[in-house]
């Protein structure tokens, strides 16, 4: 073990920092069976792409901790939550990524959930998968002359859990 350093020998971590566009999400019906393989289908025309594991407590406080509060993580909720252009095809019809999103929040019970995995586009192992429910949040630009995005969340179903990045596969 290294020993810690002290305030002088203190150096910033060498390498290049990561950037926040540096992840890819991609999403899939759920399998038929658990032996299917899910089509997985990308989806890039993201920002502000945000997962979050929100510890899920028990209650462990014994006469033993003196007065002080003690808990332990039995698992994770988890929430993600992302922006997604609306681009339009030829016909006028907005993107198939962007109909996934919607025919999934459209819907109710095991409809209105998708697979999903989300992970580093350069291939570090920071890489989850897991099952969610699917709900399309308010516009973030609704100006007379604004862009047009919507706001997407997805709520854990299940276990998310980390895999093997895809791109390392």
């Amino acid at each position: 073990m290294t020993p810690t350093p002290t305030y002088e020998e203190l150096k910033p971590t060498q390498g290049d920092p990561a950037q926040s566009h540096q992840y890819m999400f991609d999403v899939a019906a759920l399998p038929v069976s658990p032996a299917t393989e899910p089509s997985w289908q990308n989806i890039p025309d993201i920002t502000a792409l945000s997962p979050e594991f929100q510890a899920q407590l028990q209650e462990i406080t014994t006469y033993a901790h003196k007065g002080q509060q003690a808990q332990s993580k039995v698992g994770s909720n988890f929430s993600l939550g992302f922006n997604l252009l609306k681009l339009r095809d030829n016909t006028g019809e907005f993107q198939p990524e962007w109909l996934v999103m919607k025919n999934a929040s459209d819907q109710v019970g095991e409809l209105n959930m998708l697979r999903f995995r989300f992970y580093d586009s350069l291939g570090a192992s920071d890489a989850y998968e897991g099952t969610a429910t699917v709900a399309r949040g308010a516009r973030p630009e609704n100006g007379a002359v604004g862009v047009g995005w919507d706001a997407w969340s997805l709520t854990g179903v299940g276990e998310v859990l980390p895999i093997e990045n895809p791109l390392k596969a």
